[in-house]
């Protein structure tokens, strides 16, 4: 809130400068905690999805802004451009008021030797009021479990992430969702999609801000389908086929762009329409395979004593290539116009292949079940075979190993 106020009632560029500074520290902070928070109050059966809609929810706030610019481009006074900052105070205030009713991390409360309050939310939440029920008191046990492991380690530490095999696969994966959901050609849109329209032949700011918020309700659609099918489609899958499309795809912009360069040609209102249609069809693709998922794979890899620290890695990664995003594609727009965007088309068939050959499958899969998958001689191998899960005579589930014969149906 303090960033929105000084950015709102900026006189120079330092206030803006300053105020960006603090808006952005406070941002990174939630968007390290948040999903964290998410992933530990979610039903286990949803937090795929619940965590999901964390980065999905982020069309919401991006349609009103570009709606509300787009408006406010209208008036010829400072208002055109202080209305779209001093709304950045709402969401804050929002979530500063929330905060005071929602529930506690029961994982914190567990930690700070608060266990039966811990249990008294998680019963409520997934247990159906029952503090006996069998998912609270696994959970429970999850939670003990972690926190014993993370006392023998300084909070500072974070050797943890990389010190055995099994982690170094984990936080690969973690670096891996982190860079290539910055770098795959969506920042140049989120920061730069009027330039690109200008790009593409579109001349008026006016109309360059009015496709930027119908972009954003296109790509909203796009993010609202890919977590529809988070649970449907495996994340491997998902992550090399779009890599491919997002090639196509930007490859398509890159050419109806290169049509522009002689500013002093006339091209068709077509090849302008063409560009802006592509570039919408990026956008919904890219939010269709990586706004669900980037939140919700890096936690999902990681384990769940290194997953706070993880999440934290994850957010200085996402920030740390979304610095270069800011400050080299303004001076390579300028520079070098269309043929920038050919980086970005070589990249996604990089990502291609190293998730299709690397990617390793979380989807269906239980923590254990996890442990298993990184802790094997090739993990993104033994990710894609399948684990049967029998209920013997004494209510107990066991995994059924090959050649073990299932009752009733012969040998696996």
């Amino acid at each position: 809130m303090v960033g929105a106020a000084v950015q709102t009632a900026a006189r120079n560029d330092s206030y803006l400068l300053g105020g960006r500074f603090v808006l952005g520290f406070g941002v990174s902070i939630g968007t390290s905690s948040a999903p964290t928070y998410a992933l530990e109050l979610a039903p286990p059966q949803w937090r795929a999805r619940v965590v999901g809609y964390y980065n999905t929810f982020f069309y919401t706030g991006s349609i009103l802004a570009t709606g509300v610019a787009y408006a406010a481009s209208k008036n010829t006074t400072q208002l055109a451009f202080r209305l779209p900052l001093a709304l950045q105070l709402i969401p804050p205030l929002l979530i500063f008021t929330g905060a005071i009713f929602i529930p506690e991390s029961p994982r914190w409360l567990t930690m700070k030797g608060k266990a039966d309050k811990a249990v008294e939310i998680l019963a409520k939440y997934h247990g159906g009021g029952q503090p006996d029920h069998p998912l609270v008191r696994l959970q429970v046990k999850e939670f003990e479990q972690s926190i014993k492991l993370q006392r023998t380690s300084n909070v500072w530490n974070y050797w943890a992430l990389v010190s055995t095999r099994n982690a170094r696969w984990r936080f690969t994966m973690m670096a891996l969702m982190s860079i290539f959901a910055q770098l795959s050609g969506n920042s140049v849109l989120t920061y730069y999609l009027p330039s690109m329209y200008k790009l593409v032949g579109i001349g008026t700011t006016e109309k360059r801000l009015l496709l930027t918020f119908m972009n954003s309700i296109v790509s909203c659609a796009g993010a609202v389908a890919g977590l529809a099918t988070n649970d449907r489609v495996g994340r491997r899958t998902k992550l090399w086929v779009g890599s491919m499309v997002l090639t196509g795809l930007f490859g398509g912009v890159t050419g109806f762009s290169s049509h522009f360069e002689d500013k002093t040609a006339k091209v068709s209102a077509a090849f302008s329409n063409g560009g802006v249609a592509f570039i919408f069809l990026f956008g919904c693709a890219y939010s269709f395979v990586y706004t669900p998922l980037t939140a919700t794979y890096c936690a999902e890899v990681l384990d769940t004593a290194t997953r706070a620290k993880g999440m934290g890695v994850h957010v200085i990664l996402s920030n740390c290539a979304n610095l270069y995003n800011t400050y080299v594609t303004a001076i390579a727009l300028d520079e070098i116009d269309w043929r920038y965007y050919l980086i970005f088309v070589g990249l996604n068939i990089v990502y291609g292949a190293v998730w299709f050959f690397f990617g390793v499958e979380t989807r269906g899969r239980t923590l254990e079940e996890m442990d298993d998958v990184f802790s094997a001689k090739f993990p993104p191998r033994a990710a894609l075979k399948r684990v049967v899960m029998v209920r013997h005579g004494d209510g107990q589930l066991r995994r059924l190993s090959r050649g073990e014969e299932i009752e009733g149906q012969g040998r696996l």
